[in-house]
């Protein structure tokens, strides 16, 4: 991808966001480039660079290249043609070829049986020039090998070496006409394109033009955050590395009605995909001006972007306004907002609203002894009192156990009043015995201590 390009592009963008779906089958070249091996160029570890010689006495230090992905490879084989048309190297060789074709028309003016002098010597000045001619050749096409491999890491050159080798110095290969030739093919450009064809199959796949062509017109859409005209750049720039791309055309079983994949597209199929990755508003305003099918890509290009611009300042207008007049609310509202507004319109269709009950009314305790004698009358019933006796006699039960004030008119349970009794007469029984305990173990003591000094005056009178 280009410098500019990546400048265009949105930060983070994901491949979800350009394509419809996965892919079917693996594209070669994707919309979001993958990304490479991470290098860092530092004292211990150097990137290795080479200087190539280019046209007028210019150099250029180029990278040594190691495998970062298809598109990455096919710019370093793009590059390796840029040094070549740099270099004239392919004019030099045109040039030489038209010399060396002259020679042997002059050659072959001249009689074979010719024995005058000047003209065997002309033959043989134009035999040397051919031979000249033939080594310069030579040597312009194995600097272009040379090229190739050393702009190519250790591992990638060890790899393109043994390709050269079996394409261009080994026999028994089969021609167009399914002959064995006894003779390598050696170097010339058209071996040194199929073997860079044959290194571009190490890392792609031989029907690569074919899934590159399904991915663009298929999976490729453009991607809301970035604007048609990047859109656009990206896809020329896919579109120009397409034939570059190995094809099934290209293998010699492939029949003969398969058309040739690793092609351009066409203004008007450019067009075309532009209009399907386009929104239906864009869509609208174009076919609202013009109702012909768009041909120039770069004249659609520059209507579209008007257009985008245009929508671009109408949609904060709209929205703006919706707010203010209160349209489209309900639709965006969350799920909550609508079960409410759909439980108020059930209300005023006229649903039956669910009958309250009365509140339960709290039953008064009212004790008429006490109201009538004195007590808390509010805490207890009539049946319930416990102080009073019809009458207004006392109850025999009222205040046993209770020592203090503020249990004075307080109801206990008959119950109670009897563990609590049981419980004071356990007391007085346990002191009891231990109060008789006590007494007797004094009594042990003092005749204990009366015997040992009736002992001790006995034994001082003997």
């Amino acid at each position: 991808m280009s410098a500019e390009i990546h400048r265009l592009f949105p930060g983070g963008l994901r491949h979800t966001e350009a394509e419809r779906g996965k892919p079917r089958h693996s594209p070669p070249l994707r919309f979001v480039p993958t990304k490479g091996l991470p290098k860092e160029d530092t004292e211990d570890s150097p990137l290795k660079t080479i200087t190539v010689e280019l046209a007028q006495k210019t150099s250029q230090k180029v990278t040594l290249y190691d495998y970062g992905g298809v598109e990455t490879f096919l710019l370093m084989q793009k590059n390796h043609e840029y040094f070549l048309a740099q270099q004239d190297a392919r004019k030099k060789y045109d040039s030489y070829d038209e010399l060396d074709d002259d020679a042997i028309k002059k050659i072959d003016a001249v009689p074979e049986d010719t024995s005058d002098k000047k003209e065997l010597a002309t033959i043989e000045k134009l035999e040397d020039l051919r031979l000249s001619l033939s080594d310069k050749m030579d040597k312009l096409v194995a600097k272009a090998f040379n090229l190739y491999q050393q702009m190519l890491s250790p591992t990638l050159r060890a790899e393109w070496d043994d390709i050269v080798q079996e394409h261009c110095f080994t026999v028994g290969w089969t021609d167009d006409q399914g002959v064995v030739s006894t003779e390598n093919r050696g170097q010339d450009w058209d071996t040194l394109q199929e073997c860079k064809r044959l290194h571009l199959l190490t890392v792609c796949k031989k029907d690569a033009a074919e899934r590159h062509s399904m991915y663009m017109n298929v999976t490729v859409k453009k991607p809301s955050r970035m604007t048609i005209e990047t859109y656009y750049k990206r896809l020329k720039e896919l579109d120009a590395l397409a034939p570059m791309l190995p094809c099934l055309k290209d293998q010699p079983d492939c029949p003969t009605e398969i058309e040739r994949a690793n092609v351009s597209l066409t203004p008007v199929a450019m067009c075309n995909l532009i209009m399907r990755s386009i929104s239906s508003a864009m869509e609208d305003e174009y076919i609202c001006m013009t109702e012909l099918m768009p041909t120039n890509p770069k004249k659609f290009v520059e209507l579209l972007t008007k257009i985008e611009r245009k929508l671009k300042d109408v949609q904060p207008e709209k929205k703006t306004e919706d707010r203010l007049t209160g349209k489209g609310q309900p639709d965006e509202q969350s799920r909550s907002h609508k079960k409410r507004a759909l439980k108020a319109s059930k209300k005023v269709e006229g649903a039956i609203p669910r009958k309250s009950l009365p509140p339960k009314k709290a039953v008064e305790k009212l004790c008429k002894l006490c109201e009538e004698y004195g007590g808390a009358s509010h805490t207890h019933h009539t049946s319930q009192c416990k102080k009073w006796l019809p009458g207004g006699k006392a109850s025999k039960e009222w205040g046993r156990g209770k020592t203090t004030a503020s249990n004075i008119n307080v109801h206990e349970d008959v119950g109670m009043n009897q563990l609590m009794a049981q419980q004071v007469e356990f007391q007085k029984t346990m002191m009891k015995q231990m109060s008789k305990f006590s007494e007797k173990k004094k009594k042990t003591k003092k005749r204990k201590s009366a015997k040992y000094y009736s002992d001790s005056e006995s034994s001082d009178s003997d």
